[in-house]
């Protein structure tokens, strides 16, 4: 599983940030956004219904899709880059579930940390839940679940604005996520798909902090800080399916959360 599960991450991650990111003069507004589209991107998912089959079940395999990111688009558009290459972010990561007596269930992922060019990209994420549904006896999966996540990227860049007095000055920005999300869950098997719908509440924090080796500089339109704080709040929407072949699963998840759209698929070994 090892040897299957590398390669694919390696395949997966590359496109995410293969370009050179870049920003200078973002809002206070604009960077609540684009850290929002970050912590969206990486925020917990193993691409699961939220059932629990059987007294005891293991899950392992490895998942990755895509974010859009309308706003980090605009950003570096306006900073003299091509925002195209932005437009989309890519996530992936090897995860794990299991679900043990009285129906509860566990899930984690993990992206190991990453060098891609002159960007670093490091992923995990846990999410716990109770099928109440099964647990009652009830001919339908009803689950209440929370997940969590963090994310670290960095990526170098050469500021060149007011607050460098116009000279070129080497940097490294680094971003590093947070995001929560408490769901209510339904799924029900038929044959061997199981579709699912997922509906909660989620939040995020993001911190941008400007490593200069103590030069002046920033790339903050508001202020002359180089570490600033967002966090952002809103809804979540998940909808996908699960098909069982045997031990092997493969699955599709389309969410929306805090505005921020994703998709995601899984390919795993389920016993």
């Amino acid at each position: 599983m090892k040897k299957f599960l590398l390669p694919l991450l390696a395949v997966l991650t590359v496109p995410a940030f293969a370009a050179s990111i870049n920003i200078d003069n973002i809002s206070k507004d604009d960077l609540k956004k684009v850290g929002n589209e970050f912590a969206m991107n990486f925020s917990h998912t193993t691409v699961a219904a939220p059932e629990t089959d059987g007294l005891w079940g293991v899950e392992v395999g490895a998942l990755g899709g895509k974010t859009g990111s309308p706003n980090l688009k605009d950003v570096v558009n306006n900073a003299g880059g091509s925002g195209n290459d932005f437009k989309t972010l890519y996530h992936a990561a090897a995860f794990a579930r299991v679900h043990i007596p009285f129906d509860l269930f566990a899930e984690a992922t993990i992206l190991p940390k990453r060098d891609i060019s002159d960007v670093s990209v490091s992923s995990n994420s846990f999410g716990v839940g109770w099928n109440v549904g099964a647990f009652l006896g009830l001919p339908i999966d009803i689950a209440v679940g929370y997940n969590t996540s963090s994310s670290d990227i960095s990526f170098d860049q050469t500021i060149n604005n007011t607050s460098t007095s116009n000279t070129d000055v080497d940097s490294t920005i680094k971003v590093a996520t947070k995001s929560q999300v408490a769901w209510v869950g339904v799924s029900k098997t038929f044959l061997f798909i199981t579709p699912y719908v997922k509906v909660g509440n989620s939040h995020s924090d993001s911190q941008f902090k400007i490593d200069t080796n103590g030069a002046a500089g920033t790339v903050f339109a508001f202020t002359n800080r180089q570490k600033e704080d967002v966090s952002a709040n809103g809804g979540f929407l998940a909808t996908g399916a699960n098909i069982q072949l045997a031990f092997f699963k493969i699955g599709a998840e389309f969410s929306q959360t805090a505005r921020v759209k994703r998709a995601s698929a899984k390919i795993s070994i389920d016993f």
